[in-house]
């Protein structure tokens, strides 16, 4: 495929401004502290070779602290046999000479990057029309995927100046203004749906966060996760839910026992349900199709699906109907990132989650698994170290919550039917633990009774020795 900058087609003019580029390169020539007006401004942006020779030659020598005029760059092209290739110190006297000063650098370095999007996009038309042309079995949908992914770069937009740290005082005190009053406010906190679990995490789960839902089979991670996606669903902040391990329609069907309060086991078999269409249960159902068919969860039930997928499809959603969150069920069964081991791949995608919560400004839920060697200890309570397959994930996190019920392992536990959600990492609040009633029959979590004691570990009584010590 051909390079951005490379256009065979002569027939067609190519969109670049020399002449701007070649101010830019006179202005920094004589003043180097305009660099610090385009930082936003990249060597590979230059429509010329020569100019990004030269380019990245003045910006080494700025940053290191170090003048950058004509003879200085002639000399460090120089050193790097790249001088022949510029024009010599010929071409950059001409740079300099004709250069028209510095005030409007900021504006040319503007134009620079425009023209740069206008070959991005015609490169990236020529090659999204290869594909169509030549599949080489791909599917229309793979196809659209690398179409899109091939556009975001182009969306780049231009760095945001630094700004004093009282700069941002005026919408957190406006913000806290409006809860104080009860006012509606857009970038709230949504619901859990649990009300401990809210007070610990300052109300909720914010935009941008990457939040990891963690914990060993049967512990309810899914029962969690839908339950968060339902409370956000419930207050107009449409969730998109990847489910790449459960059929849309298993999770509809949790759906339909949580919302009409039917065991799960009558909603898979309606044998089970009363013959006599005026029983109590049928009202019961009835209320939970109305509510489970106006409930705003997108789901998306593609096995394997990547990130570039993941990113493509929740845009999407967004520009459709609005979004509020996404929740992924979950991390390991996402196709590999970018890494050479299982590590790195699936730390790829962590780290690509947690960029996707921060561009589409929404809470990123991610369901994952840990490892089996916390089934070893006596007490079998969750660590940061049992995390699977990557340390990355933990260091991308804003929030890592464990799950873990006494019951799977202890059946005759005190704990019987509640569920500890430990909240192991919280970059902007306290860490601890709450609790949760868990209604194993509608695979759901609800409010713990308040002063409701759990966790304890019991000690098992020493054995009675015999004879002498």
């Amino acid at each position: 495929m051909n390079a951005p900058d490379q256009f065979l087609d002569q027939t067609r003019e190519v969109p670049a401004s020399v002449e701007t580029e070649q101010s830019i390169l006179g202005a920094l020539m004589t003043d180097n502290d305009a660099l610090d007006r385009i930082g936003h401004l990249r060597s590979e942006h230059f429509y010329r070779w020569d100019h990004r020779l030269i380019f990245g030659a003045v910006q080494k020598l700025i940053v290191s602290n170090r003048r950058a005029d004509m003879i200085t760059v002639f000399d460090a092209l120089k050193a790097t046999n790249e001088a022949d290739h510029v024009g010599g110190l010929a071409y950059l006297n001409g740079l300099v000479q004709n250069a028209p000063g510095a005030a409007g650098i900021a504006r040319w370095a503007d134009i620079v990057v425009d023209r740069w999007k206008l070959r991005g996009i015609i490169t990236a038309a020529d090659e999204i029309s290869a594909m169509a042309f030549n599949r080489e079995g791909r599917t229309v949908e793979q196809i659209l995927n690398e179409a899109q992914a091939k556009f975001e770069p182009l969306a780049v937009t231009t760095s945001k100046d630094a700004q004093f740290i009282g700069s941002y005082l005026m919408p957190i005190v406006e913000r806290m203004d409006d809860e104080q009053n009860g006012r509606e406010i857009k970038l709230k906190a949504l619901s859990t749906g649990l009300r401990d679990l809210d007070a610990k995490l300052g109300g909720g789960v914010r935009p941008g966060q990457l939040i990891i839902v963690a914990g060993r089979p049967a512990m309810g991670k899914t029962a969690i996760s839908l339950g968060i996606a339902e409370a956000a669903a419930a207050i107009g902040a449409p969730s998109m839910f990847f489910s790449l391990e459960m059929p849309g329609a298993e999770l509809c069907n949790r759906a339909l026992s949580r919302a009409s309060g039917l065991p799960l086991d009558k909603i898979l078999d309606g044998k089970k349900m009363p013959t006599e269409g005026k029983a109590p249960e049928w009202a019961h159902f009835a209320r939970g199709v109305e509510e489970v068919s106006e409930l705003q969860i997108l789901v998306d039930e593609q096995s394997g699906i990547s990130l570039t997928e993941i990113r493509s499809r929740a845009r999407k959603a967004k520009r459709q109907h609005g979004l509020g969150m996404i929740v992924i069920d979950y991390l390991g069964l996402m196709a590999d990132g970018d890494g050479n081991t299982r590590n790195e791949r699936v730390g790829a995608n962590s780290r690509g989650l947690k960029a996707l919560a921060k561009q589409l400004e929404v809470p990123v839920v991610v369901l994952a698994q840990l490892n089996r060697k916390l089934e070893e200890r006596a007490n079998k309570r969750p660590m940061l170290s049992d995390l699977r397959d990557s340390g990355e994930i933990e260091q991308d996190a804003d929030i890592v919550l464990f799950l873990y019920r006494d019951q799977v392992y202890n059946p005759d536990t005190k704990d019987r039917g509640i569920g500890e959600i430990q909240i192991a990492k919280q970059r902007n609040g306290p860490t601890g633990t709450v609790g949760a009633v868990y209604i194993e029959d509608r695979t759901m979590f609800t409010d713990l009774m308040p002063g409701t004691k759990f966790g304890e570990i019991e000690e098992k009584p020493k054995a009675n020795k015999r004879g002498f010590e």
